[in-house]
């Protein structure tokens, strides 16, 4: 491409002005050039032709939408006030009566209290992961585990064996 077409092709200040904010002028530029198509250099006239340029930014896309862990979402709700943690802990309460009456598992014992799996595994020591690997059947707990999830239910190991029992049943 000649220097010619290169300058006839650039972005003059009407474009400029016509386009979105996207196209913004940011100043002059002077080519250091003597001779550029049939400008010429006389009486007045800048041998070193000018032209404004643009400065072409990408459009800011939008933030999509991050996904929220349904936990964090409840913590931040409860954390909020501590009529939303009353309200929780009673939502609990009613799911444990209403869905988990005829089957007294861990989780039946847990959302009797009004507890969430962290709140039980904060009680317990141990953690929320394992709270819900122990709900499921999944794992076979050290006694000493036992010991300290039947103490922070409030309930006998006994109880709390039966109710493990229920979870591993196929």
């Amino acid at each position: 491409m000649s220097l010619r077409s290169f300058t006839e092709t650039l972005i003059t200040r009407e474009t400029m002005q016509s386009h979105t904010e996207f196209f913004k002028p940011t100043g002059t530029l002077v080519l250091p050039v003597s001779k550029v198509g049939s400008t010429a250099a006389g009486a007045g006239a800048s041998s070193v032709p000018k032209f404004f340029y643009a400065e072409v930014k990408p459009r800011a896309k939008p933030a999509k939408p991050v996904s929220v862990d349904i936990d964090d979402l409840v913590a931040e709700f409860q954390s909020k006030s501590s009529a939303n943690a009353k309200a929780m802990s009673k939502g609990r309460k009613w799911v444990a009566e209403t869905f988990y009456k005829d089957r007294p598992n861990l989780a039946q014992l847990r959302l009797k209290k009004g507890w969430s799996q962290l709140e039980l595994a904060k009680r317990a020591s141990t953690s929320q992961s394992y709270v819900a690997r122990l709900e499921q059947g999944k794992i076979d707990p050290q006694m000493s585990t036992v010991r300290r999830v039947a103490e922070a239910l409030g309930i006998s190991i006994e109880v709390f064996a039966e109710a493990l029992l229920l979870e591993t049943k196929p």
